[in-house]
């Protein structure tokens, strides 16, 4: 089997068995990527741009469902519905490699029957896809400023409340440490704002307030 790549349990392939064509795969894929700028008006200049960080990707594909090649398009159907409705992020696989450093979500599906039975059941669907990059894990620190630098060997927690920040830290693993998830950082971050500007930014030697 020539395997094309897959989304999740969605495998793409394309193989010759028994006579027959055994093929579900997709055509037109386009993935954009942009840049996120925020745009500052000056008098009697040209506007200054200040880059704000990179964008989210997006990717967009039709997938072609079709009995005579030996797929169950409701089966198809079913499972990219699902991975829409829940919100499952998912590795696209091209190629055997991951497109981008981050999963995709489908935020949004549009069908197209070419082809039905007598009895109503599809022979034949293309799905038309809109997938957008899914980044929300809490970025760990990537560099420290000189100024900001500690000399710190361990986590040193003061008192059952409190943490104090060391090299490596970042919000999601701390949460993950007090709470046991790393979803969790909202809470210290909404109990910092003082002290935290950015939530992807933390410096050592900061101490945060962990909220019960």
């Amino acid at each position: 089997m020539a395997n094309v790549g897959s989304f999740g349990d969605v495998t793409f392939y394309c193989t010759f068995a028994n006579g027959k064509n055994r093929i579900l795969s997709f055509h037109d894929l386009i993935r954009s990527s942009a840049a996120n700028f925020a745009e500052h008006e000056r008098n009697g200049e040209k506007s200054f741009l200040e880059f704000g960080g990179d964008g989210l990707d997006e990717i967009t594909l039709t997938i072609e469902a079709d009995a005579k090649y030996g797929v169950k398009p409701l089966e198809v159907q079913n499972k990219l519905f699902k991975k829409k409705e829940t919100g499952q992020a998912e590795f696209f696989i091209l190629g055997g490699k991951k497109v981008g450093r981050n999963p995709f979500v489908i935020t949004n599906i549009s069908e197209t029957f070419k082809a039905l039975y007598v009895d109503g059941r599809p022979i034949a669907v293309s799905f038309q896809l809109t997938m957008k990059e899914y980044a929300n894990q809490v970025s760990p620190i990537a560099t420290i400023p000189a100024e900001r630098q500690v000399s710190l060997k361990t986590a040193a927690e003061t008192c059952n409340d409190t943490y104090t920040v060391v090299k490596g830290d970042c919000l999601w693993n701390i949460a993950k440490k007090f709470y046991g998830s790393g979803a969790q950082y909202t809470r210290i971050f909404n109990a910092n704002k003082d002290k935290i500007k950015n939530p992807n930014l933390i410096y050592p030697g900061q101490v945060f307030t962990i909220p019960k």
